[in-house]
């Protein structure tokens, strides 16, 4: 009877390993989407609306009290920040890039379906034809400049020397405004398809404006695009912000320019992090 008892206990246990019980799938589930991240809410009086901030910290984070880490400020959070995690740790088992803060910055749509995305308000420059709510780029990088990053500054430690900021599309044309409008708030800048045909004229007022600004900055820009997107919306427009950059001589800003082979436009998010991080981090 005590054998049987035995090999009955033995037979559950080796089951229930093999094949684990509901909750302990959902806990698995859970650990596995918050693993070092976190989720803050923030409410922006600049743009008068919530942010989802999405936080990934290193693995020793807490382990480290007095160690600082450069920081990836990410567009599109709600799609960007698993990518970035995943780029990131691949770039790391080659020693690449260091250990980092990931942030992503986004509307909800990481966490709720339902979640709408208010790009074309928060990083076009100008009024979109037929959008009412766009061209407030500029609230938009006072909510980043004055609100978000003294919130993370007085949460985590930061390295305020290092801090990269990455978009693509409408979030590459943002990346590119912030380089021209305040060069010294990021250390590197990676836009990816960058979408201009709305703010082209305003993006090389801006950059001549403040030529002697981003001439001092001392930073980075990795900016590409799809060998076959769109001539007139990228192609031209991005060659055309390139070459003006390249006109102010090699001394100008530390300048990567990529063209993806048979990059479509959303094959190139990917592909422009990892080069641009590591043009970033060289």
């Amino acid at each position: 009877m005590i054998i049987k008892t035995l090999i009955s206990i033995f037979f559950f246990i080796f089951i229930r390993n093999i094949f684990p019980q509901q909750s302990d799938l959902e806990a698995h589930k859970r650990d596995a989407a918050l693993n070092y991240s976190e989720t803050h809410v923030l409410y922006s009086e600049n743009v008068q609306d919530s942010f989802y901030v999405y936080i990934k910290l290193p693995k020793y984070y807490n382990a480290e009290a007095n160690k600082s880490y450069p920081v990836i400020y990410l567009l599109d959070g709600d799609i960007t920040f698993p990518m970035a995690w995943s780029v990131v740790r691949y770039l790391q088992y080659g020693k690449y890039v260091p250990e980092v803060v990931i942030v992503g910055i986004g509307y909800g749509g990481l966490l709720y379906s339902s979640a709408i995305n208010k790009r074309e308000r928060d990083y076009s420059i100008s009024v979109i034809e037929g959008i009412i709510e766009s061209g407030e780029a500029d609230k938009f990088l006072n909510f980043i400049k004055k609100e978000l990053m003294p919130y993370l500054k007085s949460q985590y430690r930061m390295d305020p020397g290092n801090i990269t900021l990455s978009g693509h599309s409408l979030g590459g044309l943002f990346t590119l405004y912030t380089l021209f409008s305040e060069p010294n708030l990021f250390s590197n800048y990676i836009a990816s398809s960058p979408y201009t045909s709305f703010d082209m004229e305003e993006l090389l007022r801006l950059e001549e404006k403040n030529e002697s600004k981003i001439a001092n900055a001392n930073c980075r820009l990795f900016i590409s695009f799809g060998e076959t997107e769109d001539k007139e919306k990228y192609v031209k427009p991005i060659k055309k912000i390139v070459n003006q950059l390249k006109q102010r001589g090699p001394d100008y800003i530390n300048l990567k320019f990529r063209i993806f082979e048979e990059g479509v436009h959303f094959s190139t998010p990917a592909e422009a992090m990892a080069y641009g991080l590591l043009h970033a981090f060289k």
